[in-house]
């Protein structure tokens, strides 16, 4: 099975293509990024999305099954310090994958990497599949968008696909070190304050092996409708167990034996504060199985950081 994966040098996708390589699977990755030493030369795509003639040379040249569509400004705080360019990479160069997808690859199967910043501030919790997407911040609008478009070309072209919502992942290296607990660790392990923007704050975090097993879950869901034109689905990876980030600060300082202070700050206008999601679709249609609760992990987190970080 030959699948693409866009954003490939990035946390999820690195991780995930790198452990499908390894059980034998035919996988490229595409980034904008340079290529890093741990991929392969002949399995890299040093392209922008935004850059559809270089895409097109790769979409008709080689004939992928899937395509996982992960590429993106990726950050809410990104996304509001560059609206324009956070527009342009997530709806534009969304867009130009799908079209190629439709001109040269109709058969192939996709799956487009949202977030759970497409709910906004939740009317209800959990959070369900099917419930209002109200996204407060650039990011959530463009992720919205992004999905309005992933529906629209399956239903015009026939594309089998699903959207899949990720909430707060973490748990290994090639994390963005700066997101939340990237950053708390490498300040407990260093004996620094960990700093917190509001302090009310409510999220389900998942354990990057979770996640990849709902990537890997719903391969398996699309390869089994490969017979049907326009398959459309959508589904949150994430745990149904909540916890403040409060909570989560001062875990990680137990964790670490850190002396570290709490310090807060001011909450940012864009953020959501509150998100937990129902476990129930995934756990039902996808089969996925026991989450890796924020517990177990942090732990393991925390030992990796330890190793590589200390």
């Amino acid at each position: 099975m030959s699948i693409l994966i866009t954003g490939g040098a990035g946390f999820i996708g690195s991780t995930l293509g790198l452990n499908m390589l390894k059980k034998g699977e035919d996988i490229y990755f595409l980034d904008i990024k340079d290529k890093p030493n741990f991929i392969p030369n002949d399995r890299y795509f040093n392209i922008d999305i935004t850059d559809k003639n270089s895409l097109e040379d790769v979409f008709k040249n080689i004939k992928f099954d899937g395509i996982i569509h992960l590429a993106a400004i990726s950050r809410v705080v990104w996304g509001e310090e560059e609206p324009e360019k956070c527009k342009k990479t997530n709806i534009e160069g969304t867009n130009n994958i799908l079209s190629l997808i439709a001109k040269y690859l109709p058969k192939s199967w996709f799956i487009f990497g949202s977030s759970r910043e497409v709910y906004g501030e939740a009317e209800n919790l959990p959070v369900k599949e099917d419930d209002p997407k109200k996204p407060i911040n650039i990011y959530g609008r463009t992720k919205l968008e992004g999905e309005n478009l992933t529906i629209k070309y399956s239903q015009e072209y026939g594309i089998n696909s699903v959207i899949l919502r990720f909430s707060n992942v973490y748990g290994n290296e090639r994390d963005i070190l700066d997101r939340v607990i990237p950053k708390f660790i490498i300040s407990a392990l260093k004996n620094e304050p960990l700093t917190i923007q509001g302090g009310t704050q409510i999220f389900d975090f998942t354990y990057i092996d979770y996640t990849i097993e709902g990537i890997k879950k719903t391969i398996e869901l699309l390869n089994s409708q490969s017979k049907q034109n326009g398959y459309i689905d959508d589904f949150h990876i994430l745990t149904g167990k909540p916890k403040s980030i409060v909570d989560l600060a001062e875990m990680i300082i137990d964790y670490t034996n850190s002396s570290s202070e709490i310090v807060y700050l001011e909450g940012r206008y864009y953020d959501v504060d509150k998100f937990y999601g129902d476990i129930k679709k995934i756990r039902n249609v996808l089969g996925i199985g026991e989450p890796i609760y924020l517990e177990d992990g942090l732990k393991k987190t925390v030992k990796l950081y330890r190793e590589i970080f200390v």
